[in-house]
């Protein structure tokens, strides 16, 4: 009897529909969760089917608008340390499917999110500061988590989108997804209201791509990086906002928003304090805004811009462990802190006293007893005025959304680092900056390499100008001779300078 040869095609067909088959059982096998009641999800694949207004998009359980309720779904939670975000106000919303859940870790911010996880920021504006009766609605960003580990063509991960308010506060307005919007909102500072002290405050709606800057990936309920800021025990340890008497972790867990191994009681948990609580020490408090405001990039799962720009110094507070590694730490550049008037280690300082006061202290990420020569200190008082300009956007920090420095924590930031004390080591002496390969010096001659190379000037590319700053503040310009290469004055005093390229500087031992 004859052979009867197979056909691969009618093989391939058969295990298609094999697999097809497969997945219908395994989609039987796992109901969809209901969604709630008037709220429309998107396909992730097509940003135009993103509702285009906050009514569309089902958020509000009538019309959206001032003080209007949102659908019994969302559940509205309060942080301890709100993100800085221009001194605006701001309210906090989770809204989950029926039945699913956040996974919760007590002492980490690892937390795993379900599909279809909602958060809502809303924030407002009091254009007379301190005035509720001013505020006006602004901006409501919605963060959406899509994770249909049953669709293979599903785009995983975290989308945010931005919505901006009509002035007639009943509805709000998409922005645009690729180039977000640039706005302004007249506000007067000292109350008056009058047209003379009228101020204007500037405001970046973000872009899609933005948001994604700050909220990572999310796979198969796997947080990597980081993705939803300021849901974690340390900010959520307080008591619930619409429950007197209950800790809002533990009313999360009665709502069904949190599962998973919880402490019988939150006394011992972390717990994160304001800025303005008295009632906590200078240290907490400063180590408390420095988490909730850089932890997202500078910490264990920052983004990879974090990376880039120093990611390895370690911000996490999450577990409320002293160990944010930042203290003394060197960051290659100055940024600009050469303007600051000489500064040098004093003859009793226990620590240098074999050195006298030869010493320079030269910039650190933080320098103890030193606010004036802290990098992280300059930053955080720097902002950007200038769009586009790189030097200035990543000057800043945080380098996005915000145009106006935060005073009060300023002022507390630069108290703790004031209160460490001027035990210093040898961190941030000129020695520990001694020139390093990429910088060289031969007879009249200043050659850098480009690309930093180690020379902690980063992003030079050997075309721009350089100015050596003297430790008295003289300033002395570099004539060009060509990439990298440029001409030091005939009778150029000895000693230490400031070689800065742009809007960053680094110190050195040239002669």
């Amino acid at each position: 009897m004859p052979v009867r040869e197979s056909n691969p095609r009618s093989f391939l067909i058969v295990l298609a529909m094999l697999a097809a088959f497969s997945a219908l059982i395994a989609r039987a096998a796992v109901p969809a969760a209901p969604a709630p009641s008037g709220f429309r999800y998107w396909d992730t694949r097509d940003t135009a089917a993103i509702p285009k207004t906050l009514s569309a998009l089902g958020l509000y359980a009538v019309t959206p608008g001032k003080n209007a309720a949102l659908i019994p779904q969302a559940l509205r939670y309060e942080v301890n340390v709100p993100q800085w975000s221009d001194g605006a106000r701001k309210r906090h919303w989770v809204i989950l499917k029926t039945g699913r859940h956040i996974a919760f870790t007590e002492k980490d911010d690892y937390w795993g999110y379900p599909d279809s996880a909602v958060f809502v920021e809303e924030l407002s504006i009091d254009t007379i500061p301190g005035d509720s009766s001013s505020r006006v609605l602004w901006e409501t960003r919605v963060l959406f988590n899509k994770i249909d580990s049953l669709d293979p063509n599903s785009i995983g991960g975290w989308h945010g989108v931005s919505y901006k308010w009509r002035k007639n506060q009943q509805d709000a307005d998409r922005v645009d997804l690729i180039h977000g919007k640039d706005d302004s909102i007249p506000v007067w500072p000292n109350g008056t209201g009058s047209g003379k002290s009228r101020a204007i405050k500037k405001w970046h709606f973000p872009t899609i791509y933005q948001c994604w800057v700050c909220h990572r990936t999310n796979t198969a309920d796997t947080v990597h990086e980081r993705s939803v800021l300021g849901f974690f025990t340390a900010q959520l340890n307080r008591p619930a906002p619409d429950s007197a008497g209950l800790n809002q972790l533990d009313w999360f867990f009665s709502k069904g928003i949190l599962a998973g191994s919880k402490p019988a009681a939150w006394n011992d948990s972390p717990h994160w304090r304001g800025i303005e609580d008295s009632g906590a020490s200078v240290d907490l408090r400063a180590r408390s805004y420095i988490a909730a405001n850089c932890s997202g990039c500078h910490g264990r799962r920052g983004i990879s811009a974090g990376a880039a720009m120093g990611v390895m110094d370690n911000f996490d507070f999450h577990d409320m462990q002293a160990a944010m590694e930042f203290r003394n730490r060197a960051t290659g550049w100055g940024f600009g802190l050469d303007t600051v008037p000489p500064l040098y280690y004093k003859p009793n300082d226990a620590a240098n006293v074999t050195h006298g006061d030869s010493e320079p202290i030269v910039p650190a990420l933080i320098v103890p007893g030193y606010p004036e020569k802290s990098v992280l200190i300059f930053r955080e008082k720097s902002r950007n005025t200038t769009p586009g300009d790189y030097d200035l956007i990543y000057m800043q920090m945080p380098p996005l959304a915000t145009f106006e420095v935060n005073n009060p924590a300023v002022a507390l930031l630069e108290r703790w680092v004031r209160e460490m004390g001027g035990s210093t080591t040898a961190v941030g002496r000129s020695k520990r900056l001694s020139a390093g390969e990429s910088i060289r010096l031969r007879g009249r001659f200043l050659t850098l390499v480009p690309d930093d190379g180690g020379s902690g000037l980063d992003g030079y590319r050997g075309n721009r100008e350089v100015t050596l700053v003297s430790l008295d503040g003289r300033q002395v310009a570099l004539r060009r001779l060509s990439a990298g290469k440029y001409e030091v004055p005939a009778g150029l005093p000895k000693g230490l300078y400031y070689i800065r390229a742009g809007a960053r500087s680094v110190l050195r031992a040239l002669f």
